[in-house]
């Protein structure tokens, strides 16, 4: 009987994009706080190296932060930078590395319909106000007390002054 011999060689498929937010060629109102992707794979990283990196660009050239990008298995997210963002177009680029070690890039197409403010106003207005602190009555009527105290006594005392001595 003859023997068959089979070979099996490792798959050569690397890892690829599942999702993104913003997804690819969407049209959104404004500029997302975060930008994220997702990967059909967990991602590696490598302590003091970054490895994994997200990067925004507007259709014009013009680069905007981004924090570092934070990985959670096979999830790339990173927060948008505070700043005006016009309408219009932007790519968000990608370079990760997956579990196998290769690393993946691309970029993901997106617009927003309006112009974005991030991170310049506060959510709520601030408001201040003046409260007066309460005056405490008791320390008044004590001073007014002592005051008119004093006022009887030297009001006496001139009388007892003018006379010399005090009557029986």
């Amino acid at each position: 009987m003859p023997l068959a011999h089979v070979s099996t060689s490792p798959a050569l498929a690397h890892t690829s994009l599942d999702l993104s937010t913003p997804s690819n060629n969407q049209s959104i109102e404004f500029m997302p706080t975060e930008l994220s992707t997702t990967f059909d794979e967990d991602l590696i990283e490598i302590e003091g190296e970054v490895v994994n990196t997200l990067e925004l660009q507007s259709a014009d050239g013009t680069n905007y932060l981004l924090s570092t990008a934070k990985i959670a298995g096979p999830v790339v997210s990173a927060k948008v930078g505070d700043g005006d963002y016009p309408a219009g177009s932007y790519l968000l680029k990608f370079r990760v590395v997956s579990a196998d070690g290769h690393p993946v890039s691309g970029e993901i197409s997106f617009s927003t319909q309006s112009a974005t403010t991030i991170g310049a106003m506060p959510s709520e207005p601030v408001t201040t106000s003046y409260v007066p602190e309460p005056v405490d009555s008791s320390t008044n009527t004590l001073l007014f007390i002592l005051g008119g105290l004093m006022l009887l006594v030297g009001i006496l005392f001139g009388i007892k002054g003018k006379r010399g001595t005090w009557r029986k």
